[in-house]
């Protein structure tokens, strides 16, 4: 008990100072400052990622399956939006006007809305996925339906998958109307568990997930995916590829860490700001996305001192320095205790 009081209490203390740190940073900015990705127009980017897919596991259908997806959309926009190769950008940095690419593709193929985030991750993730339960589709539909089109117009997309293993990841989680993430965390855990929804355990493939709150009314509120892509750390670099929108690009990003990938998804998907949702937050195949030793540090304090603070999870690298003139080694070992 004592041990639990110590925490509970040196974890308020730490909470005080960053409060305080954070009025006095309002200017400071997110650790990422450019992103180096690939639009996989180019040979040597695609046997990168072919490479990585095949030492993950992936299955060649599947591998076979994503590239024809790519090439049918490079081929059907202008070159010039499209990287040669790797190239550096800001990360909101675009170039390209999606109208013009949303133009671009229908007129090539009319009506078919193309392959978005989710289709794109199931069919590369699908052989990592296990469902023996069903979802609700009555909630699905109202918000899957553009996926569903797409779907009943090419259901090779899962390779082979039934659509319930589809539905069960993506179809929205009912949550209660809070701004408490470990509370809608546990929720979307447990939810899936009632599907029959689990993971395989890989470390050289994850599935990233940017999970969304909407609310709705205060008595309907729900969780959803609001994009996805596949991690594929290596043990220089953390890749991930995704497709940016039904209409919008394939990237493959090369980021030195987890932070950075965070980093990323946050500054282009983290729209809660100012509202009485929840913080947009991240998942690692079924739990919150793991990070660097500081990283699991405010993660706990987040839960201990139960904030609404997504700061913990966002921006570690930022506020790291506060808590770097302490002496943590005894500490850590605490955190790391009640963490596991």
């Amino acid at each position: 008990m004592k041990r639990r009081t110590f925490l509970v209490c040196t974890a308020a203390l730490f909470c005080g100072a960053l409060l305080a740190v954070g009025c006095t940073q309002k200017t400071s900015q997110p650790v990422l400052q450019q992103i180096e990705y690939s639009n996989l127009a180019d040979s040597d980017t695609q046997a990168l990622l072919s490479k990585l897919l095949q030492d993950a596991g992936v299955s060649d259908l599947r591998i076979q399956t994503f590239f024809d997806h790519v090439q049918k959309f490079n081929n059907a926009v202008d070159p010039a939006w499209l990287t040669t190769g790797f190239e550096n950008a800001k990360p909101s940095d675009l170039k390209y006007d999606p109208y013009s690419m949303q133009d671009a593709w229908t007129e090539k193929y009319d009506t078919f809305p193309g392959w978005n985030c989710r289709i794109t991750a199931c069919g590369l993730f699908g052989d990592f996925i296990t469902v023996t339960g069903k979802a609700d589709l009555d909630s699905a539909e109202d918000t899957l339906f553009m996926d569903y089109e797409t779907l009943d117009s090419d259901p090779e997309s899962l390779c082979g998958d039934e659509r319930q293993k589809f539905d069960a990841l993506f179809a929205p989680v009912k949550t209660t109307n809070t701004t408490d993430i470990p509370t809608h965390l546990k929720t979307i855990q447990q939810e899936w568990k009632k599907r029959g929804l689990s993971f395989v355990e890989d470390d050289k493939i994850r599935l990233v997930s940017v999970v969304l709150h909407d609310q709705f009314s205060e008595t309907d509120n729900s969780l959803m995916i609001g994009h996805v892509g596949v991690m594929l750390p290596t043990s220089d670099a953390v890749y991930f590829v995704e497709k940016v929108a039904f209409q919008e690009p394939y990237r493959l990003l090369k980021f030195k860490n987890r932070t950075e990938l965070s980093d990323y998804l946050m500054l282009k998907y983290d729209n809660s700001w100012g509202q009485d949702t929840a913080h947009t937050f991240i998942m690692e195949n079924s739990d919150l996305m793991a990070f660097s030793f500081f990283s699991r540090f405010f993660q706990i304090l987040s839960v201990l001192c139960r904030t609404d603070t997504i700061l913990f999870l966002e921006y570690p690298a930022k506020i790291e320095w506060v808590i770097i003139p302490y002496d943590l080694c005894n500490f850590s070992n605490i955190v790391f205790g009640v963490l596991q």
